[in-house]
C-alpha cells in the first residue's frame, strides 16, 4: 500500500488550506493509499539553529516533534505539502519544517546516504 503523508502548514484549523489538503488526501485514500495528515501548528518545533552537526551525522540534534516528521518522511511514498501564502511566501510553520529538513539534505548530498527507508524511491542510486 502506498503511504501518503499530507502536511498542513496553515495555523488556521479547518481553513482553505486544510480543506484543499483534506480533499487531496481523500482522493489518495479512495485510490487505496494509507493516508496520514499532519498539522504543523499542532507540533512543538524549534527553528534550525544552523549548528552544523547534521552535516557530519545526517541527523538533527534538536529533540522536538520534528523527530516524528523525520520518521514519516523517511517512510513515505508520496508527500503533499499545503501552505497558505503569507507575505508572498510560505507560512512560517512550513518554512520552519523545510529548514529543519537540512539534515535530510546533508544525509543525501554530503554523506551519500539514503534519505528513505530501504525500498523507497529516494534510496535508489542515481535519484
Amino acid at each position: 500500500m502506498i503511504k501518503v503523508v499530507g502536511i498542513s502548514g496553515s495555523p488556521r484549523k479547518g481553513g482553505n488550506t486544510d480543506i484543499l489538503l483534506d480533499n487531496a488526501l481523500e482522493g489518495a485514500r479512495e485510490a487505496g493509499g494509507d493516508v496520514i495528515k499532519i498539522r504543523l501548528n499542532d507540533l512543538s518545533m524549534k527553528g534550525c539553529q544552523e549548528c552544523g552537526d547534521c552535516q557530519t551525522t545526517g541527523k538533527c540534534v534538536l529533540d522536538d516533534d520534528m523527530q516524528k516528521l523525520y520518521d514519516l518522511l523517511e517512510a513515505l511514498d508520496v508527500l503533499i505539502i499545503a501552505s497558505p501564502v503569507f507575505f508572498s511566501g510560505l507560512s512560517s510553520q512550513t518554512k520552519m519544517m523545510i529548514d529543519r529538513c537540512q539534515s535530510l539534505w546533508a544525509r543525501k548530498y554530503r554523506l551519500n546516504r539514503p534519505i528513505a527507508t530501504e525500498g523507497k524511491c529516494s534510496s535508489r542510486s542515481g535519484e
